[in-house]
């Protein structure tokens, strides 16, 4: 594979990364704002943090995107290694602080739906990065559905945590 294919991307990557660090920017606000209903339980701690970890694995890989003149090899390796890193993160977090039923789609259907988003914006950037390794320049669009799972996921969860969480805690049990 080329530079040229790489480059090709470049729109793709500056997108991708100008949208990542504006939504992982509104996330914090949003999380600011709802400390004490965040801090309530651990399963919207579990998602505060895949939010954000989310937007940062997509802008860490659009700046790979974006690395002039390096080897296609070495940003295949980086998708890689981020896709990876972020999945074995999440995973340690959501262990100690486990994404369980609660007052806001905590039922096990929206739950498997949100674990299935997660790990799918993390292995597609893997199978991204071993296509370009492997000189398969098709394989970048493994990204898209990447990103789309990302922002669907911390669109989705910023608006329990800023809006829905607080809502219904103001709201009291049903």
């Amino acid at each position: 594979m080329t530079h040229a294919a790489l480059n090709g991307w470049h729109d793709y990557f500056v997108t991708a990364a100008q949208v990542s660090a504006t939504l992982a920017g509104l996330l914090f606000v949003g999380i600011t704002i709802s400390l004490e209903h965040v801090l309530s339980g651990a399963s919207y701690m579990n998602r505060a943090f895949i939010a954000l970890f989310l937007q940062f694995e997509m802008l860490v890989i659009a700046l790979f995107g974006v690395v002039p003149g390096q080897p296609v090899w070495v940003t295949g390796a980086e998708f890689m290694l981020t896709g990876l890193a972020v999945l074995a993160g999440t995973s340690v977090f959501a262990i100690n602080f486990p994404d369980e039923r609660n007052a806001v789609l905590g039922s096990a259907g929206p739950r498997y739906i949100r674990r299935g988003l997660a790990w799918l914006a993390c292995l597609a950037p893997v199978a991204s990065g071993a296509g370009l390794i492997a000189h398969l320049p098709w394989a970048l669009y493994f990204l898209v559905p990447a990103e789309i799972a990302s922002l669907y996921l911390s669109i989705g969860n910023a608006w329990v945590l800023s809006v829905e969480l607080p809502r219904r805690m103001r709201e009291g049990p049903r």
